[in-house]
């Protein structure tokens, strides 16, 4: 009985060291490296063996490009919109100032621990260390995907997560002064964002056809952002599933249509919300007038724009809105930041017990 045919071919070398081959889809493939003994080539060559019955097999070829141009690939061959591309492109700069040149199969474990600390040197927040190493991460397991490693390489415990810190709490009083201290063409757009939870985006992209004043309601179609080279842009809103339409307040409306009386023209097309000289309303030329309006009703530098969303949702899980609810009125593709107001909500109730019983204990306790 003739021996059974080992997998693949050894070959001595001038040098002494060993050459280890296999046949695959055609190719002869060798290792990318040689060995001292022929038990080690024999070695490799039969964990080669056991990965092709396995589905587990990674080409020594595989993960010989260098990380920027694959990045790059990556970038290009998603539907990306502009501002998201853009933060892309600022994010993969920190990443390319170490791994730009590197190929995909020499990026190690130890080599992106040690990148890792810098960055948390290099006077970036927490926040946005996280977001750079997320996108790593994620198009390092997309090499991965395309059989180009075995495994990521990125994969520091607990990196990926953002730290929620707690935003400055607005009230609707708060509200009311900010609306009658902005120039008066922004009183809408401010009772708007914090009734409606509409992102400011969604907001300035809003036309005349998109509000319904008999049934209080707008829909959003479309978002406006800036587009480097081309200008204001109206595009598709951040996710498919913030399109969406949105009931508001009899007050809020009330607001809304005195407004479009006098700021809006008649056409279906008119934007809702522009500039004094009645150009799309990019955040950059709002901020001045938001600023002044926050110093002029003494409220807290540090509260944002979005703190209006923020407040418009904390108010929706307050008044019974569910986890399904609160998506559909905020235009959440997933749970996770839905539940994230149902929880405030819930701290927030707790709060109020707590004073309350501050209140009751004095009487069970019989003191004055």
């Amino acid at each position: 009985m003739s021996p059974a045919r080992q997998f693949g071919t050894i070959r001595r070398l001038p040098s002494g060291r060993y050459q280890a081959r296999y046949s695959h889809l055609g190719d002869q493939v060798s290792a990318g490296t040689t060995f001292a003994t022929k038990t080690a080539a024999r070695a490799w060559l039969s964990s080669v063996e056991t990965d092709l019955r396995r589905g587990d097999h990674i080409d020594p070829r595989a993960g010989t490009e260098r990380f920027g141009v694959y990045a790059r690939r990556w970038l290009d061959e998603r539907d990306l919109r502009p501002r998201t591309r853009d933060t892309y492109d600022s994010q993969l700069k920190w990443i390319f100032g170490t791994f730009e040149f590197v190929r995909l199969r020499e990026i190690e474990p130890t080599s992106v621990r040690s990148w890792y600390g810098r960055m948390h040197k290099s006077g970036l927040s927490p926040n946005s260390v996280a977001k750079v190493y997320r996108l790593f991460r994620t198009i390092m397991a997309t090499a991965v995907e395309d059989g180009l490693l075995r495994t990521n390489p990125v994969s520091i415990k607990g990196a990926a997560i953002e730290e929620h810190h707690e935003r400055p709490a607005l009230t609707f009083d708060d509200v009311r002064l900010l609306a009658d201290s902005i120039e008066p063409r922004f009183r809408a757009l401010i009772w708007t964002a914090a009734t409606s939870a509409l992102r400011y985006s969604e907001l300035t992209g809003l036309a005349r056809a998109h509000v319904d004043l008999t049934r209080s309601t707008v829909r959003v179609e479309r978002a406006l952002s800036f587009v480097r080279g081309v200008g204001p842009t109206l595009g598709p809103p951040k996710t498919p599933a913030a399109h969406r339409s949105v009931t508001l307040p009899a007050d809020t409306i009330d607001v809304l249509r005195e407004h479009m009386t006098q700021f809006v023209d008649g056409r279906r097309d008119a934007l809702i919300f522009t500039s004094v000289k009645g150009s799309p309303l990019l955040y950059r030329y709002f901020a001045p007038f938001w600023n002044r309006a926050k110093e002029a009703a003494e409220i807290d530098p540090a509260v944002h724009f979005h703190d209006l969303r923020h407040l418009a949702s904390n108010t929706a899980a307050s008044s019974g809105a569910s986890v399904k609810d609160l998506m559909a009125r905020m235009g959440h593709a997933t749970s996770d930041a839905s539940l994230r107001y149902l929880q405030a909500s819930a701290r927030r109730d707790g709060e109020i017990a707590q004073r309350m019983q501050e209140r009751i204990a004095p009487a069970h306790s019989g003191d004055p």
